[in-house]
């Protein structure tokens, strides 16, 4: 069942959800860099508050993402939709007759309808840690002055997202690890492993509920302590000392 489970739905939930955050991050990113190298930012700025700026940023690059996730989805059902007129309202035409056969018996199974049912609460995280994302990348994207210097800025949020991916595929094979399970309660990795763990039956409704709220306090202080930054970072045209610069305007924000 274990097999199963992460064949239907790690595929299916957990890898556009990685896809579109490293999107979510290089978009920004490119952005932002973007309007500080054609000195747009200046214009910008004197115009609207900067806090103005990465609130605008921050719900425009989400709204194209989840954009993105709706048309994934749409464009899924029709392609399904035209291969079922084509091959004679057969399904398992689809997929071959062994791989229909493990997920219509992992759909009829009591794990399948619980997967169905945890799908609001699993797209609430993922929306919330798109957020996260997208402050990150502001944040840090607004301290550097090219895409180069973004890049090695972004390399740690990768380095992340890579963890949480591969914890998710190692969940079936380590059954009980408390190690995995602490790590799914860790903002970023959570919105890949915590929604494996609870499909899996690792997780509790409760635990899962504790790593929303975990995400969502993590989200505004991000924005509370992100904002001094960025405030300091989108004005600033110098490529030394990014991290100490970062500090310094949080303590004198």
């Amino acid at each position: 069942m274990t097999q199963m489970i992460m064949t239907v739905v790690f595929p299916s939930i957990i890898l556009p959800f990685f896809i579109l955050s490293i999107l979510l991050v290089q978009m920004i990113g490119a952005e932002v860099n973007d309007e500080k190298t054609t000195r747009g930012m200046e214009i910008i700025i004197s115009n609207v508050s900067p806090k103005t700026h990465f609130i605008s940023k921050m719900l425009a690059s989400n709204a194209f993402i989840l954009l993105q996730g709706i048309l994934l989805i749409a464009y899924a059902i029709l392609g399904f939709g035209i291969r079922m007129s084509t091959s004679s309202g057969d399904v398992s035409n689809l997929f071959g007759a062994d791989v229909w056969t493990m997920i219509s018996d992992f759909l009829k199974s009591d794990v399948g309808m619980n997967v169905i049912n945890l799908i609001p609460l699993i797209l609430i995280l993922m929306i919330i840690t798109f957020v996260a994302y997208s402050l990150l990348a502001g944040v840090l994207a607004s301290m550097t002055t090219n895409i180069e210097d973004f890049q090695q800025l972004q390399t740690p949020i990768m380095i992340i997202s890579l963890v949480g991916y591969y914890l998710a595929i190692m969940a079936g094979m380590f059954d009980g690890s408390l190690f995995i399970k602490i790590f799914a309660f860790v903002p970023f990795i959570s919105a890949i492993l915590a929604p494996s763990l609870l499909v899996l039956g690792q997780m509790t409704m409760i635990e899962f509920i504790i790593a929303i709220v975990i995400m969502i306090i993590f989200v505004l202080l991000l924005f509370k302590y992100g904002l001094k930054i960025y405030k300091v970072g989108i004005l600033n045209y110098s490529s030394k000392d990014l991290w100490k610069k970062m500090f310094k305007a949080v303590k004198n924000g």
